[in-house]
């Protein structure tokens, strides 16, 4: 069971003030001079997950890695509270590789508010980026496994989405754009096109775990030119035939991963 300490944070503009202090009292180890205290930084996490800051994300996502069960729950309760895509990597990385079952429980709550966020506010693909270098056409996601298509193109797209939204410089071009109205804007910016053909193989069960594996073709844009291959995997030991919410889970840390990649060997 979550142990829950009470503390107080006021208004907002004194919440954004106190993320420094909350995040030190977070920090495992502590500090010289701090107790190693499990509840101090429990407390901590649940204060900065009240702050509704995103200068909260960082400090509870590496709350995480925290060795006490109770603070990663607690850390988890704070990211769903929230709900910022920038939490969603560090969800997934967790989600993983989390041994506690209340931990996993409440990891896998924050990723479902998460997710309802994301339905409510889906990322705006025609929305113009201030700064961006890059405009990049996502391709419908080629699904090689047996699960529901949407369910994987919401997944791996969204995780794509948000991960180039995290690096920057990244400007989505909107579903169905012609080839001249890309032309027209890559030409007036002076933004690099890409266009990204991403495809999601058969899921592998062996050896008691999962492996899933996400390829992105990398092509010009508008012209589609061939331009390179970016391949990504994981393995997640311990699920089993069928377990969904592993699948889900794997995919979008695959995905972002492939991203991720893109966005440093294709400038």
């Amino acid at each position: 069971m979550l142990i829950v300490v009470s503390l107080l944070v006021g208004s907002p503009g004194l919440a954004d003030g106190r993320i420094p202090f909350l995040s030190e009292r977070l920090m495992y180890p502590p500090a010289a001079g701090q107790t190693d205290d499990f509840r101090v930084r429990t407390n901590a996490a649940l204060a900065l997950g009240a702050t509704h800051a995103d200068g909260a994300i960082g400090p509870l996502c590496g709350g995480l890695a925290d060795p006490n069960d109770v603070v990663r729950e607690a850390v988890a309760v704070a990211l769903k509270r929230l709900a910022r895509m920038a939490s969603l990597e560090c969800l997934r990385n967790r989600f993983a590789v989390e041994t506690s079952p209340p931990v996993k429980q409440q990891i896998q709550r924050a990723l479902d508010a998460i997710d309802k966020t994301r339905r409510a506010e889906p990322v705006a693909a025609d929305r113009q980026v201030t700064n961006a270098r890059y405009y990049v056409s996502l391709s419908r996601i080629v699904n090689h496994t047996s699960r529901d298509p949407g369910d994987v193109e919401r997944i791996v797209q969204g995780a794509i989405a948000s991960k180039l939204a995290e690096v920057g410089g990244y400007e989505l071009a909107p579903t169905g754009e012609t080839s001249e109205a890309a032309n027209a804007i890559t030409t007036q910016r002076r933004l690099k096109g890409y266009y990204l053909s991403t495809s999601v193989e058969r899921f592998e069960y062996s050896n008691g775990g999962l492996r899933v594996h996400v390829t992105i073709a990398v092509f010009s844009y508008p012209g589609r030119d061939l331009r390179g291959e970016v391949p990504a995997g994981a393995t997640l030991p311990g699920a089993r035939p069928g377990d969904v919410g592993s699948e889900d889970q794997l995919m979008g840390v695959v995905a972002a991963r492939a991203a991720e990649l893109f966005a440093k060997n294709f400038q």
